[in-house]
Order: structure tokens, then sequence, then C-alpha cells
């Protein structure tokens, strides 16, 4: 009686059969034929793969803590997001992004906070200010903290993949990297893909030499999913006094208003008044950057 050749039950189909057969005889070796041949059969491994049967199509969003904020996001930052807080000292852009921490631990969410500048004594007691407690959300477990932070990518990666944060704030980058060189980083790239992965949420500080009226976008600008601009401007030509305003300059998968709206500083954060229209100068002004930016006059709007 002939001998099966091949005795051992098996899935292969014939032409792989075929492929192992022929890596055997060129390398011998059992497992440099196995590896070479399964390389050879996926054709497809330096391809990104997307899994279309479980694919979420349905964008879920995250509150960055300020209702009026979320009402200009159609309900908030879509998940797993990298945003861009920016603006000149003194904006409020630490503040911003602390609130959209607290606002995800008050909701049981687990929220790191790097700081490369100020440290944790300083952090607590500024924002105890607002009431918020950070001591108490660290003994919780719900925030961790690292300030003046001299830590390194590889190291704020192996934070990332142990504690698993659903938030998560750098302030900022500027201290930490230069824009020219950000994008480049391999190191940055790993963990952005993690942050990506992991969905996690992330405001991203950026330092701004220039107001929100000029029309300057950085190496930051260009890789986050969206930009939050805060400064300070005179928002009528009857009050003279500087009022700090917010513009969501950009935000994917959202449609956005890129008017500068005015903010204050309630006594639990950042608070959003209500919605307003510039004096016809400065919306000219205004106006003619977002035209250049593809900015839409008649439906008041910028897509992305």
């Amino acid at each position: 009686m002939a001998r099966n050749k091949y005795p051992v039950h098996t899935t292969l189909s014939g032409d792989a059969i075929k492929v192992l057969e022929r890596y055997e005889k060129e390398l011998g070796a059992k497992n440099l034929v196995l590896e070479k041949a399964l390389l050879s059969l996926d054709t497809e491994r330096f391809k990104s793969k997307l899994d279309t049967l479980n694919l979420d199509i349905a964008i879920k969003r995250i509150s960055t803590g300020v209702m009026g904020l979320d009402d200009m996001l159609e309900g908030g930052v879509p998940e797993g997001f990298s945003v861009i807080v920016t603006g000149p000292p003194g904006t409020g852009k630490t503040t911003l992004s602390m609130q959209f921490l607290v606002d995800g631990i008050k909701k049981g969410e687990k929220c790191i906070f790097f700081s490369f500048e100020e440290s944790l004594q300083q952090l607590v007691q500024h924002f105890m200010r607002f009431g918020w407690d950070l001591g108490k959300y660290i003994d919780d477990g719900y925030l961790e903290v690292f300030g003046m932070s001299m830590l390194t990518l590889e190291e704020i990666t192996e934070i990332l993949e142990t504690y698993k944060p659903n938030r998560l704030v750098f302030d900022s980058l500027n201290a930490f990297t230069n824009p020219e060189d950000f994008r480049k980083s391999t190191a940055w790239r790993s963990s952005h893909r993690l942050m990506k992965q992991r969905k996690i949420t992330s405001f991203l500080i950026t330092e701004k030499h220039h107001g929100i009226e000029t029309k300057h976008f950085d190496e930051y600008d260009f890789f986050g999913d969206g930009i939050i601009f805060l400064d300070s401007m005179k928002i009528n030509e009857v009050d003279t006094m500087l009022s700090p305003v917010l513009a969501v300059q950009k935000m994917r998968a959202t449609k956005v208003d890129i008017t500068p709206q005015p903010f204050r500083f309630g006594e639990h954060g950042i608070v959003k008044n209500r919605s307003i229209h510039l004096e016809s100068r400065l919306q000219k002004r205004l106006g003619a950057s977002s035209m250049e930016r593809g900015y839409d006059k008649s439906s008041n709007k910028l897509g992305y």
C-alpha cells in the first residue's frame, strides 16, 4: 500500500504545501522553512489592516468639562483624539486641560497629567482655588501627576502601558521637544500609536508667541486631531478691557464654528459665556483668515 505523503491532518492548501516543500529543499532547517514560508504566504503583512466587521462607525464623544465648549464640538471631543490646546502665556491652557481631567475623574476614569515645568505642590495649590483636590484624586487612584517631569518618551510609554489612562495631558510639548523634531521622532510615534490603540483622549498644551488673529501654524498644529486656541482680546468697541476668549480652530470629524467666544474663570473652573457676534471690524479681520483656510461664511462652519 502506498504511504500517505501527509499522514498528519493539516488545513494547509496544496499551494501552501508546495511553498513549504520549496523552502525545505533550499533551507533544510524546519524552523527556517516555516518562518520563510509563512512570510511568503502573508503578503499583506506590510499593509495597514482594517477590521471592517468590528469597525465602530458611531463617534463616541468625550466631554471637555466645559459645557459651552462641548456645545461647540457636537457634544465633545471624539474619543482617542489628540487635541492641541494652545495660545499665549496666561490664557488658561493648563486650567482648561486640568478641568478636562477632573471631568473624567468624576466619571470614574483614570487620568495622567505630565507637567514639565511645574511641581506637584505648585499644581495642587493652584487648582485648589477651583475646588479640585488633586491629593484626594491621587489617593483614590484616579489621577497620576508627574510634576517637573524629566521622563523620556520611552518611560512615558511604559507608564501609559502600566497605568492605562482614559485621559492624558502634556504640559507643555514645547518644554519637551522642538516642533521641528516632534513629528519625526520614532519614540513619539510609538507613544502616539499606543495612545491611538488604547483610545486615550489627550490634551497636548503648546505655546504660541502670537495671538489668535495671527495666522501662523507649527508642527504641533498639523499633528493634532483638533486645535483649541485660548487668548485675550477686545470683543467690542465699547469695552476697552481684554476678555479671555477661546476658539476651536480645528476638530476632525466635527463641524465647528471658529469664531472666538468669550469665557470666564468661575469658582469651579472655566465657564463659557453665551455665544456672541463679534464687532464687524474684528469679524472681517477674522473672516479673511478663515476664508484662506477654506472657511464657509455662508454656513458659518468649518468641517474636517
